[in-house]
C-alpha cells in the first residue's frame, strides 16, 4: 500500500544560489533522505524518497552490461543522481548546478508536479501541454526496456 503519494503542484523561487523550498505537503512524502535526479522519461528533475529510488536502482540492475540501448539509460540516470540529499532547516534543497543548468535553463520559478511515487520539479514553461510529451528516442527506449525486462508474463 502506498502511504505517501505526490499530487497537486505549486510554484517556488530558486534563490540566488539555486535552493528551492519544498513545499510543506511534499515534505513528508519525501522524508529526511532522497534522490534528486531525472524524471523516467529523462525530462525533467525528480526527487524520489529513499524506498522508491532504492527500488529504481533495483529494476536498473536487472539490464546486463551487455545491454548496450539499457547501459546507456543507466548511465544517463545514474550520472544525474544526487543521493543522500535533503533539506535545510529552512525546508529548501539545493538543486545541483548541471541539473539546474540542463533543466531549469537559468529560470527563478520552478513548478513542482506530483506525479504519485516521486515529485518533480519543471521549468515553468515547459510543464503545460505537448511540452512534456516525451519524445521519440525516448520513447524508444523506454518500450524496450519494459518489453526487455519488465512486462514479461509468468507462466
Amino acid at each position: 500500500m502506498i502511504m505517501n503519494w505526490f499530487t497537486g503542484s505549486a510554484k517556488h523561487t530558486l534563490d540566488p544560489k539555486g535552493r528551492i523550498f519544498i513545499p510543506a505537503n511534499y515534505r513528508d512524502a519525501l522524508g529526511e533522505d532522497f534522490t534528486i535526479g531525472l524524471n523516467n522519461d529523462l525530462r525533467t528533475i525528480a526527487f524520489y524518497p529513499k524506498e522508491r529510488w532504492d527500488e529504481k536502482c533495483r529494476q536498473l540492475s536487472v539490464i546486463p552490461e551487455t545491454d548496450i540501448v539499457g547501459r546507456n539509460y543507466i548511465r544517463y540516470i545514474l550520472s544525474h543522481a544526487y543521493a543522500n540529499s535533503n533539506l535545510d532547516n529552512q525546508g529548501r534543497v539545493l538543486i545541483p548546478t548541471d541539473l539546474r543548468d540542463d533543466f531549469l535553463d537559468g529560470a527563478k520559478e520552478a513548478k513542482f508536479m506530483g506525479v504519485g511515487d516521486n515529485l518533480e520539479l519543471w521549468h515553468p514553461a515547459k510543464c503545460t501541454g505537448l511540452q512534456i510529451e516525451t519524445d521519440e528516442l525516448v520513447q524508444n527506449t523506454l518500450k524496450y526496456l519494459n518489453d526487455t525486462y519488465f512486462s514479461k508474463t509468468q507462466a
